[in-house]
């Protein structure tokens, strides 16, 4: 249900749920390899090359030459994929209100904190 919620805020915006998570990760993170990406998303490789194509397509991310390795590329959130993922962030944000409706903030805000307990190293 949450993630149907989801995807239809992200839709308006023209993202995908993985590419939301994969701007997300660059954003808060910043350059890294699709490999890494891959691996900080639990995205396998084809689904990962397919992710970061529709970002670069859209001008939301870039592939640059890693410094370090020229053999290898590293991921950019460009600037218009920091004003989307803002954006995106709102939308995500009503989609969980929407999903959370049912229960009364303090139990929100005990479940939130409970997952983040559970996903935080």
């Amino acid at each position: 249900m949450h993630r149907s919620i989801a995807e239809r805020a992200l839709g308006s915006l023209g993202l995908a749920v993985k590419e939301f998570g994969a701007l997300s990760v660059l954003v808060e993170e910043g350059p890294l390899s699709q490999q890494r990406l891959g691996e900080r998303q639990g995205v396998d490789r084809t689904t990962m090359v397919a992710v970061v194509d529709e970002l670069e397509h859209r001008g939301l991310a870039e592939r640059r030459r890693n410094p370090d390795d020229r053999r290898t590329y590293s991921l950019h959130a460009t600037p218009t994929g920091r004003r989307v993922l803002g954006e995106a962030n709102t939308a995500a944000e009503l989609a969980e209100d929407e999903f959370l409706a049912r229960l009364p903030a303090r139990d929100r805000r005990r479940l939130k904190d409970l997952l983040r307990r559970l996903v935080s190293p």
